[in-house]
């Protein structure tokens, strides 16, 4: 007497498991955005060489606006 068990909440058809689906669109896409994205840091790479920021505080002390005298 063979006995089937069924997993509760599982039906018949999911004994075998599936290879994932491949959702090739979405592989494109994220492929072009690491593309855009290496693009992009090489980009600021360059633009830091060529303007660099400044390292510190810019700048001084601010001076107070004073009144005009007309």
């Amino acid at each position: 007497m063979a006995l089937n068990i069924v997993r509760e909440g599982q039906a018949m058809t999911d004994k075998h498991d599936t290879p994932a689906v491949i959702d090739f669109a979405e592989a494109r896409r994220q492929r072009i955005h690491d593309i855009h994205d290496a693009r992009l840091e090489a980009m600021r790479d360059a633009f830091s060489r060529a303007l660099p920021l400044p390292s510190g505080k810019a700048g001084g002390k601010k001076r107070k606006k004073g009144k005009k005298s007309r």
